[in-house]
């Protein structure tokens, strides 16, 4: 922590004396870096070029070359929520090195899967998913779960952006630890006894944090974090999915047949379901989806489902689309996040109406810069 802090001090040296420019911008937009390369605006810690010679000066106690620190100020796109961004040429970006240390450590144990064989459409084990969140609202005049979420790590929420933009005054709750919504403990007959499931906890919102370039006319860029108010306890029902972090888990993404999605969201009769439940839907080409929603669909999101009476379903926004997969150099497949479910069919079980979801592995470097930023 000292590190990174003495290391934002040269950061905030290094511009103040060659002076800011005004100019502002949003994250991650597009930019051409001062020799001239394509780039994206982003915080210095995201740069790797940028880090290192800085951390070099800060090490070295020596000041910047002035012709390093004129690139810089020339590269400075301002200043965005009180963090300096630079234009960063695409091959030098990383995902911010705090958070990826959290996400491969071996004490994080994310996505662990008790249980292997999945049954599609019907209640999942207990305590098989750990790692869905129930989102709940002020609706009505009455409290209602309307959304789903995932635990990414014990202060964050992945979810969609449609499920937090403009309700932040609704959204007050995340429940964690749940199945069967209408009981006060979860549990199950193992033989002749009856197994339980520790207690749900229900936990405050801290921050709501959207995409800077969400757009919900489109539903495009679809993903929001939620920090909570505390850290959670992770339990035997409650742990953190694990994320499409590196280069081979991102092109799986594009080239797995099938996924799963879970949810207590609407099911074929229309009626929302009181107990966990997983689908196992096909991965589409972006033109089926094109052709349904009648748009151009871009690589930031998925084209899923339709073609059986399985998928997910209006109750389940927000929630994962998910797939087994060797997580890093393991050779231990664990459960991956690949998708937010974002936008589909109004009902569940319609034939050949596929859903998009938003591509998880296009967002890390954004998940990961959030959660810099904000604390683990």
């Amino acid at each position: 922590m000292l590190r990174r802090w003495l290391l934002f001090e040269v950061v905030v040296v290094v511009v103040c004396l060659m002076g800011a420019r005004s100019a502002r911008a949003a994250y991650a937009d597009d930019c051409d870096t001062p020799n001239g390369e394509r780039g994206q605006c982003m915080p210095f810690s995201s740069c790797s070029d940028i880090e290192q010679r800085l951390l070099a000066a800060q090490q070295s106690g020596q000041r910047v070359a002035p012709e390093y620190a004129s690139y810089l100020q020339k590269a400075s796109c301002g200043e965005i929520d009180g963090v300096r961004h630079f234009c960063c040429p695409t091959p030098q970006i990383q995902h911010n090195s705090k958070v990826m240390e959290l996400f491969r450590s071996a004490d994080f144990n994310c996505g662990n899967i008790l249980n292997q064989r999945v049954a599609n459409g019907y209640e999942v084990k207990l305590s098989s998913r750990p790692w869905m969140a129930l989102l709940r609202y002020h609706s009505l005049g009455e409290s209602r779960f309307l959304c789903g979420g995932t635990i990414i790590a014990n202060r964050y929420i992945l979810t969609a952006a449609h499920c937090v933009h403009g309700l932040e005054d609704n959204l007050y709750e995340v429940r964690l630890g749940e199945h069967r919504i209408s009981t006060e403990r979860d549990c199950r007959q193992q033989g002749r006894r009856e197994k339980c499931a520790p207690p749900v906890k229900d936990l405050g919102i801290e921050k709501f944090i959207i995409h800077d370039k969400y757009d919900s006319k489109r539903i495009i860029n679809d993903i929001a974090l939620l920090r909570l108010n505390e850290s959670v306890i992770f339990d035997k029902h409650i742990k953190p999915i694990c994320l499409p972090i590196s280069n081979e888990l991102k092109q799986q993404a594009e080239s797995l047949p099938d996924y799963f999605v879970t949810g207590w969201g609407t099911t074929e009769n229309g009626s929302s379901s009181d107990v966990l439940l997983q689908a196992k839907v096909p991965m589409q080409s972006r033109s089926v989806c094109a052709q349904t929603y009648r748009r151009e669909v871009p690589h930031t999101q998925l084209c899923v489902g339709g073609g059986d009476l399985q998928d997910s379903c209006k109750g389940d926004s927000g929630g994962p689309l998910q797939a087994p997969a060797p997580y890093l150099d393991e050779y231990k497949v664990r459960m991956v996040e690949f998708g937010i479910v974002s936008m589909g069919v109004t009902s569940c079980g319609q034939i050949s109406l596929p859903g998009l979801y938003t591509n998880v592995a296009d967002y890390v470097q954004w998940i990961t810069d959030v959660m810099a930023k904000h604390g683990l």
